[in-house]
């Protein structure tokens, strides 16, 4: 059984890298509300928005423990679209990181925090016509 649960791109999330505690899928289907005269409103489907959450925590005994919400920080600057898989090997599609938030806990007297929270939001990125 592989330790990897996920890679987003070039980002693991692993048992021993800090894996996450738990994914929120969510697929929001955006529709357009359209008036008529004399009759009931029509709606129109604009698209699809599928956004995952993944929130995990890291603690310092981990390997690249310190590192690791900054790594996700430097891919969300790219906006580049990454590859999600699991460690099942389904592919998941494209995705971009929308935002990354962390707080650390538990603090030592140098303010290095010794557990380390963070949430990551993922927004999947549609494909092109061909």
């Amino acid at each position: 059984m592989s330790e990897v649960l996920m890679t987003l791109g070039d980002i693991r999330f692993s048992v021993a890298e800090g894996a996450y505690r738990s994914l929120n899928r969510e697929l929001e289907i955006m529709t357009a509300k359209i008036a008529r005269a004399g009759r009931q409103s029509a709606r129109q489907t604009l698209g699809l928005d599928e956004t995952i959450d993944i929130e995990g925590v890291c603690y310092p005994g981990q390997r690249h423990a310190r590192d690791r919400v900054d790594s996700f920080r430097e891919v969300a600057r790219t906006q580049k679209p990454q590859m999600l898989t699991d460690g099942t090997g389904k592919v998941w599609g494209l995705f971009v990181i929308e935002g990354v938030s962390e707080r650390g806990s538990e603090l030592l007297s140098n303010g290095v925090p010794q557990r380390q929270d963070f949430r990551i939001r993922l927004g999947a990125y549609g494909e092109d016509a061909a």
